[in-house]
């Protein structure tokens, strides 16, 4: 029950919650709305401060006799400053929350790849929904930032700016604050919470949309050729016009819904200001209020329109982000399963058995047929043969990652499945992931209390260390979103060393060797024989494995998939 429960934690633990937003990036938020109120209250400021000096300096060059008593000076400092708080704000804020922004979608890319990577694929997701997979992974982690950008932020910004003009009226006058009030408080909360339910129903439906539109592109494109020499390609043309006009409909419906609420609210405000306004002539003239003071409390009201406009977009804003949560905690729930906490992790000594294996992927052309073949621990497998003949869908066969048609997979005597094989398998792919990370804390994802030591030697076993020894910044050094800013044969060795520092005893690997020169192949391989002892390792590979010592044996497949052992 212990680990039942452990597993249903763990799995708590990685779902996203729109509060995660805030705490994940709590200082760099923090620091942008901070600088945003004072933004914003220099705005409010700047207006009313402008409205009550040039009607004041105005009044005083009509009384003459008041000219030489009128201070120009202390407001005339204040209007710079708030002009200047103003616009250093504007561009404080910006950089503060893009910083916050940016970091939040890299930290909340690492945690979802770290999640996905303790749990295993369950094999009725294995097909298409690599491409929704995907889109989840990039477009609905972009979509998150929302709730704080266009929802978090601005909600608190209105909150605080209308508290301030609502004190400004009362320390003028308690009737203006009274007459105003109804105003604000529609213009601030009422129509904008109205639209929640709306919003974000067309929010969820919007990012429904966005999905079918995405996939009635990509998926024809992945069978151009054919869809082409059928003549079925204006049909699929045709279904994706259909997605296209129905989602650009929809954004124009969410248009609409914010344009009328927009509209509304600065409908209410205006009044709200005539209100005042009204009220102000009677308390001018019972001389309890100087016209100054009546314009300067106007024009912070007015200044209000422009602070309360992004609330009509607010709830739409929420939906998408909502509805991003829900698919990303989905992606995790369903296409993945939790860690198996029934079946035995298998134990050395390792022996790796298929019997007339045979697999192939929807509409591919080739894919292994009928492979049998026996590996015990220490052994080395070199599969080769041309391009397309199913290589590696046989190594995703093995991994786990595509459930075969016929025949058997067995480790050490029993069933895959019976299985728990999470700690036991270690996969490279042609396609890997480098983040937007340190060196260092790229590799420490395949084991996060390996040493500085550790990684260095990981990285001389695999032709790296002199390339990080020449970095000023060694380990620390940054590898760029996907690893831009290394070469892809860096790139993908430095992959490996995180695969390899995971300890995985059944190792796959994908092209591993792909643009590499005579002598550092050879390193490479002598680095990976060494770290994989007793275990078993499998190598998909165009050129053959100039390996010392026994135990490499060598797969052949032909253009149709058949194997041919030498």
């Amino acid at each position: 029950m212990s680990r039942v429960a452990g597993a249903k934690a763990a799995q708590a633990d990685t779902a996203i919650r729109l509060l995660d937003l805030w705490r994940l990036r709590r200082g760099g938020w923090s620091l942008a709305f901070l600088i945003g109120t004072a933004t914003l209250l220099a705005v409010v400021a700047l207006l009313a401060i402008s409205g009550w000096f040039i009607t004041a300096a105005a009044l005083a060059g009509v009384a003459t006799t008041a000219t030489l008593g009128f201070d120009y000076f202390r407001p005339a400092a204040l209007i710079r400053l708030c002009a200047i708080v103003r616009t250093a704000g504007r561009y404080g804020e910006r950089m503060a929350s893009h910083s916050a922004a940016l970091g939040l979608l890299s930290d909340l890319r690492c945690r979802i790849f770290e999640a996905l990577t303790r749990r295993t694929l369950r094999a009725e997701s294995r097909h298409a929904d690599a491409v929704i997979t995907m889109h989840r992974l990039v477009a609905d982690i972009d979509h998150l930032d929302r709730f704080m950008l266009r929802m978090w932020m601005p909600w608190g910004w209105a909150g605080l700016m209308v508290l301030t003009v609502a004190g400004l009226l009362a320390w003028l006058d308690v009737s203006l604050l009274r007459i105003a009030l109804p105003g604000l408080l529609l213009a601030w909360l009422g129509l904008p919470v109205l639209t929640w339910w709306q919003g974000s129903r067309l929010a969820r439906q919007d990012a429904e949309l966005a999905e079918q539109r995405r996939q009635a592109l990509l998926e024809p494109l992945a069978a151009l050729t054919s869809l082409l020499l059928w003549g079925r390609w204006e049909t699929c043309r045709q279904r994706f016009a259909e997605n296209d006009h129905r989602c650009l409909t929809h954004h124009e419906r969410q248009l609409r819904l914010a344009g009328w609420v927009g509209a509304l609210q600065q409908a209410v405000l205006g009044l709200s200001i005539l209100a005042v306004v009204w009220q102000g002539f009677s308390l001018l003239e019972a001389g309890e209020i100087s016209v100054p003071l009546l314009l300067a409390a106007v024009l912070g009201m007015l200044a209000l329109g422009e602070i309360l406009s992004p609330l009509a977009n607010s709830f739409t804003s929420l939906g998408a982000s909502l509805a991003a949560r829900d698919r990303l905690n989905q992606l995790t729930t369903e296409s993945y399963g939790p860690l198996s906490t029934s079946a035995e992790q298998p134990a050395s000594p390792w022996h790796l058995e298929l019997n007339r294996v045979t697999a192939r992927w929807p509409n591919a052309l080739a894919g292994p047929k009928e492979i049998s073949l026996e590996l015990h621990g220490g052994e080395i497998l070199c599969l080769r043969g041309p391009s397309g003949c199913g290589k590696s869908t046989l190594l995703e066969v093995i991994a786990g990652e595509f459930e075969h048609q016929s025949g058997q997979l067995k480790l050490n005597g029993r069933d895959y499945r019976q299985w728990r094989l999470d700690d036991a398998i270690g996969y490279l792919p042609q396609q890997w992931d480098i983040f937007d990370m340190t060196l260092a804390q790229n590799l420490r994802l395949g084991d996060e209390q390996a040493s500085d030591a550790e990684l260095r030697d990981v990285l001389e076993d695999l032709a790296l260390g002199e390339w990080v020894r020449a970095q000023p910044e060694g380990l620390d050094t940054r590898l760029g979103e996907y690893g831009a800013q290394v070469s892809g044969g860096q790139a993908r060795r430095i992959a490996l060393a995180r695969l390899l520092l995971a300890g995985r005893p059944l190792l796959l690997l994908d092209e591993p060797l792909a643009g590499l020169d005579e002598q550092s192949r050879r390193q490479v391989l002598v680095g990976l024989r060494r770290r994989q002892g007793s275990g078993i390792m499998i190598i998909a590979s165009h050129v053959p494995l100039t390996m010392p010592g026994a135990g490499v044996k060598e797969l052949w497949l032909t253009s149709d998939g058949s194997a041919a052992e030498k």
